[in-house]
């Protein structure tokens, strides 16, 4: 019976002490997301991820978005595509994928090669997520 209860306290003090790093970090305390940024941070991801997948975005815009989201947290990106949707009402429906799927690209600075920039190009707004100068993820 002691054997028991031996190995079971070592396997829960090896289970606590060898659990990774990042889990048993606590994260800081912030303000609590509203119901609408909650709802738009699970959308962007939906897209974020959908996009990742598909076989109709291009290898250039995926590599990105990638970028975007390994050099910035989901809560950036995803405050930086309410900020352009606001910046500019009735161009960007929440409801059209395509749409999002857009507005998330631009605002992770993605620009087309073959394409110069118009003038007069709308530029992200303050608080846009860092691009990495590839595209690529950044090491850490």
């Amino acid at each position: 019976m002691m054997k028991k209860v031996s190995i079971a306290a070592a396997v829960a003090l090896l289970s606590v002490t060898h659990a990774p790093a990042f889990a048993q970090a606590k994260a800081p305390a912030g303000p609590a997301l509203t119901e609408a940024q909650q709802t738009h941070a699970v959308q962007d991801f939906a897209i974020l991820a959908s996009a990742m997948r598909s076989d109709k975005v291009g290898d250039d815009v995926k590599s990105a978005l990638m970028g975007c989201i390994y050099s910035n947290d989901l809560q950036t990106i995803s405050t930086a595509i309410d900020k352009l949707i606001a910046a500019n009402p009735g161009k960007v429906d929440r409801a059209k994928p395509d749409e999002l799927l857009s507005a998330m690209v631009a605002v992770c600075g993605y620009r087309p090669s073959s394409a110069t920039p118009a003038a007069g190009a709308q530029t992200p707004p303050a608080g846009t997520p860092k691009p990495s100068p590839s595209g690529a993820p950044k090491g850490r």
